[in-house]
C-alpha cells in the first residue's frame, strides 16, 4: 500500500470537562490528576490544501490588475484555525486579505534556496494567517501590489502566484458546532481517516465501509482506513505521551515501552490507547456496528478494572460517559440510517451505521456545487469593500444552486461539482444561466464555459431587459475527472467613463448565476465488443457490481482501500453499485458490467506479467516504463475484459507487495493500465507499446490524447503537404501540356 501521509501532531489541551473538576477535590490522588490531565485529550492538527479542494498544478497564477479569492469549506467557530500560505520566493510583492481584511503576512518558513532545489521546485515562503473565532467561513483574496484605496489606484505591472500546497489549518473539537450534515465531505481534511472494528468485519460492515469510502473519494477526500487494534496486533508507542502518574496501571505502564512494534497482549491496553488518543486510532468517519462497539465496550471495561484508586475510577467513569457514547450498544440501531455526529475520546468524528447495501445517507446526498475560486479584473475593488462582500457568494435560495457575483469588470469563477451518491452521477450536461444588469449589452458580454478545462461553450449575452439567458453544452466524456471543475467566466468591456466615476463593487450592479447540471439518464444499451475504458465509464456509473474475495474481510485495511481506489478510479455510484464477496476456489460470474479485483473469472486471461523483474504484454517485455526493478512489485494491473457475456474491468496485482492508490479516474481510449506505486498510470497498447505514462491526478484534460497528437499532427502536415505539392505539379502538368498543344497547333499548317 502507498505510505500514509505523517500527521502533525501539536498537542493541546482540549477545554476540560466541566464535570471532573468536581470529581478531585483538595486531596486528588496522584493517579487521579494523572488521568485528569489525560481525560483533557490531544489535539491534532488537520488541513485542507487548495490542492485537495480541486486548484492543482504547480501555481496558482493570479494576473495584473486582478484580486482573486479562495474559498474554504466552513468549519465550527470553537476550532482553532489559521491559514498558511505558501508563494514562490523570487516574484513581485503580493498583498492578501482575509475575510475581506487586509493582512500583513508574517513569514514562518521558507524552503529550498535562491534557485530550483536538486528536485526541480521553486524556493518558496509560508506565511501564517491566525483566523477569528467569529467566522465558520474562510475567504482568502491575493493581488500583486498594494490593496487599492480608490478607483485610480494603479495596478500592478506584473501578475503573482500561490502554491497550490497553501492550506487551512485547524484542530477540531470535540465541542464543534460544525454543520449539522457531512454535506459534500467538505469539512473532512486531505486525507480523513475512517475506522472500523477489529477483523474479521462482517459483509454488511464491508458493504457500507467501501461506499462511504467511495463517497469521500469521488468529492476529493481519499480515506485512510484504520482498524481497532486486536490482542495479539503490534502498534507503535513510541509517540505516545503517558503521565507519570499512571505507571502503576498495567496497560500504562505496558505501553510506556516506546517500542516501534509492541504486541498488545490484552484488552485493557486497546482501552489505554483509545485514551491516549493514540495516532493509530484517530477517525474523521467511523463505521458503527455491534462488533465495534462491544469492542470498544470490553476495551474500556478491562481498563476500568485495572483503576483501583476510587477518585480516579469515578474521573474515568464519567470521561467514558462523556467521550465514548460509541461504546453504549444499541446506539446503531437507534440512529438508523442517519449519520450523526459523535466523538471518539478528544475528537469529533461522524457515526455511520452499518446497513451495507441498504445505505446510509452517504456523505454529500444529492447534487450541490462548492465554489472554490473566483477573479475579478479591475482595480474598482477597494480594501473597504471587501470585507463584507467576496466576488462571489451563495444567493441563500435553498431551492436552486445561485449565486451572486459582484465584479466591476470581467470575472471568472470556479466551482467543484458534488456528484449526487445514488445511481445517474455521471455529469453529462451543464446549463448556465446568466442574469445581467441592465446596460450590460453595451459592453458586450461574453459568457465561456470551462469543465476541468476543456472549453465547452462560449457566446455573447445580449442583456437588455435582465432576462436570464442560458449557456449550455454537453459534456464529453474524454473531459470528465475524478473531481470535476466548472469555470464560468464573463469577458465584457470596461464600464464607460474614468477610473473616478466607476461605481466600485458591491455598490456597483451585479450579476446572478444558477448552475444546473445534468446526469446520464440510462446507461449505454451495448458496449462494443472491443470496449474501452472510455466506453466502460459511463456505464459503470449505474448498476455495476463490484466483486472482491471473501479474504478482505479478514484484512480490511488493504481489502478497503483496495475496493475504494478501484471503484473511484472506475466511476461506480456509491449508491447503486453491489458488492459482490467471492470465495475462494470459486470463479466470479458477472451478470452486469464489473469491476472485479483479485478474482478468478473464466475466460479472463491475464496479459501482463512479471518475470525476471520484467514487466511483459504476452510474454513480451514493455519498453519505457517509469519504475526501476524494485518498484516492479508493486505494480498492479487494470484491463478491460469479457466473460459470461458482460463487459468490465479486471484488477490483479504482479506482486505481493502491490495495492492500488488514489489514481484519478481512469478514461482512456485503452484497454489496459498499469498502476505504480505512487498512483501514476502507464496506457499500454493492443501491440504492447507504451502509450503514455503520468501521473492522471496532475497530468490535465485529455491527457490520453497527447500521443496520439505527437504523432497525429507530423502526419497530417505531411498528407497536407503531400496534397499541396501533387496539386501544384497537377497544375504545372496542365499548363505545360497546353503549351505543347498550343504549339503543336501553330506549327501545324
Amino acid at each position: 500500500m502507498p505510505a500514509r501521509p505523517p500527521i502533525t501532531a501539536l498537542f493541546r489541551p482540549a477545554l476540560p470537562l466541566a464535570m471532573l473538576a468536581c470529581v478531585l477535590g483538595a486531596h486528588a490522588s496522584p493517579i487521579s490528576d494523572s488521568l485528569e490531565q489525560l481525560t483533557q485529550g490531544q489535539r491534532f492538527e488537520r488541513r485542507i490544501s487548495l490542492s485537495t479542494l480541486g486548484l492543482l498544478g504547480p501555481s496558482i497564477n493570479v494576473p495584473p490588475g486582478s484580486l482573486q479569492e479562495f474559498y474554504f469549506p466552513a468549519h465550527g467557530s470553537d476550532d482553532a484555525r489559521a491559514l498558511l500560505v505558501s508563494v514562490p520566493r523570487n516574484q513581485p510583492g503580493a498583498s492578501f486579505a482575509v475575510n475581506g481584511v487586509p493582512v500583513s503576512p508574517s513569514t514562518v518558513a521558507t524552503k529550498g534556496g535562491t534557485n530550483h532545489d536538486a528536485h526541480g521546485s521553486s524556493p518558496t515562503t509560508a506565511s501564517r494567517f491566525p483566523l477569528n473565532g467569529q467566522a465558520t467561513e474562510t475567504r482568502l483574496g491575493m493581488q500583486a501590489g498594494a490593496m487599492p484605496q480608490d478607483g485610480c489606484t494603479a495596478v500592478a505591472d506584473s501578475g503573482v502566484a500561490l502554491n497550490p500546497d497553501s492550506h487551512l489549518s485547524y484542530y477540531p473539537s470535540a465541542q464543534s458546532t460544525a454543520a449539522a450534515r457531512m454535506r459534500g465531505a467538505a469539512a473532512l481534511p486531505d486525507r480523513p481517516f475512517l475506522l472500523v472494528a477489529a477483523p474479521p468485519l462482517s459483509s454488511q460492515t464491508f458493504d457500507t465501509a467501501w461506499r462511504v469510502g467511495v463517497a469521500m473519494s469521488q468529492q476529493g477526500r481519499p480515506a485512510i482506513v484504520h482498524t481497532l487494534p486486536a490482542v495479539g496486533d503490534t502498534v507503535d508507542t513510541r509517540t505516545l505521551s503517558i503521565p507519570p502518574g499512571l505507571a502503576s496501571i498495567p496497560a500504562f505502564a505496558a505501553l510506556g515501552d516506546a517500542k516501534e512494534r509492541h504486541a498488545i497482549s490484552n484488552a485493557a491496553e486497546i482501552g489505554a490507547l483509545l485514551m491516549l488518543d493514540a495516532p493509530g486510532l484517530l477517525a474523521d468517519v467511523v463505521v458503527v456496528d455491534p462488533a465495534l462497539q462491544g469492542q470498544v465496550g470490553d476495551a474500556l471495561d478491562a481498563l476500568g478494572a485495572q483503576i483501583t484508586d476510587p477518585d480516579a475510577r469515578s474521573l474515568f467513569t464519567q470521561w467514558r460517559d462523556s467521550s465514548m457514547p460509541l461504546a453504549r450498544k444499541g446506539l446503531a440501531a437507534t440512529s438508523g440510517t442517519t449519520i450523526i455526529r459523535s466523538r471518539l475520546g478528544a475528537h469529533p468524528v461522524w457515526a455511520v451505521p452499518a446497513t451495507g447495501a441498504a445505505g446510509p445517507d452517504l456523505p454529500g446526498g444529492g447534487a450541490g456545487w462548492q465554489r472554490l475560486s473566483a477573479t475579478a479584473n479591475g482595480a474598482a475593488r477597494t480594501a473597504d469593500h471587501q470585507a463584507s462582500h467576496p466576488i462571489v457568494r451563495w444567493s441563500g435560495d435553498t431551492a436552486r444552486e445561485q449565486y451572486i457575483v459582484e465584479a466591476p469588470q470581467s470575472w471568472s469563477a470556479t466551482f467543484a461539482m458534488l456528484p449526487p451518491t445514488a445511481s445517474s452521477h455521471t455529469p453529462s450536461r451543464i446549463e448556465v444561466g446568466f442574469t445581467l444588469p441592465a446596460g450590460s449589452a453595451v459592453r458586450q458580454p461574453v459568457g465561456v464555459l470551462h469543465w476541468n478545462g476543456v472549453l465547452l461553450a462560449a457566446r455573447q449575452l445580449k442583456a437588455t431587459d435582465g432576462r436570464r439567458q442560458v449557456l449550455a453544452a454537453d459534456i464529453p466524456v474524454y473531459a470528465l475527472s475524478a473531481l470535476n471543475l466548472l469555470q464560468v467566466s464573463l469577458e465584457q468591456d470596461a464600464p464607460a467613463g474614468d477610473c473616478r466615476t466607476m461605481q466600485p463593487a458591491p455598490s456597483g450592479p451585479a450579476t446572478t448565476l444558477d448552475l444546473d447540471v445534468r446526469f446520464r439518464a440510462a446507461a449505454p444499451k451495448e458496449l462494443p465488443r472491443n470496449a474501452t475504458f472510455a466506453d466502460l465509464i459511463p456505464a459503470l456509473g449505474f448498476d455495476a457490481e463490484m466483486a472482491v474475495p471473501q479474504a478482505f474481510l479478514g484484512s480490511p485495511r488493504e481489502g478497503l482501500s483496495t475496493a475504494i481506489h478501484l471503484a473511484a478510479a472506475a466511476n461506480l455510484s456509491p449508491g447503486a453499485a453491489r458488492l459482490v464477496l467471492v470465495q475462494d476456489g470459486t470463479s466470479y460470474v458477472p451478470t452486469r458490467p464489473f469491476i472485479a479485483a483479485g478474482v478468478a473469472m473464466q475466460d479472463a486471461r491475464a496479459q501482463v506479467t512479471l518475470a525476471d523483474q520484467e514487466i511483459r504484454f504476452r510474454d513480451h517485455p514493455i519498453a519505457g516504463l517509469p519504475w526501476e526493478a524494485p518498484e516492479r512489485r508493486q505494480v498492479s494491473v487494470m484491463q478491460v475484459v469479457r466473460t459470461a457475456g458482460q463487459t468490465g474491468l479486471q484488477w490483479y496485482p504482479l506482486g505481493n507487495d502491490a495495492w492500488p492508490g488514489a489514481t484519478g479516474l481512469l478514461v482512456n481510449h485503452a484497454s489496459l493500465a498499469l498502476l505504480g506505486p505512487g498512483a501514476e498510470v502507464a496506457w499500454i497498447s493492443g501491440s504492447g507499446a507504451l502509450v503514455h505514462a503520468s501521473d492522471a491526478n496532475h497530468a490535465g484534460p485529455m491527457y490520453e490524447w497527447r500521443s496520439l497528437f505527437s504523432w497525429g499532427v507530423p502526419v497530417t502536415l505531411g498528407l497536407l503537404a503531400l496534397f499541396i505539392a501533387l496539386l501544384v505539379a497537377s497544375v504545372i502538368a496542365t499548363r505545360i501540356a497546353e503549351r505543347r498543344k498550343s504549339a503543336a497547333s501553330e506549327g501545324t499548317p
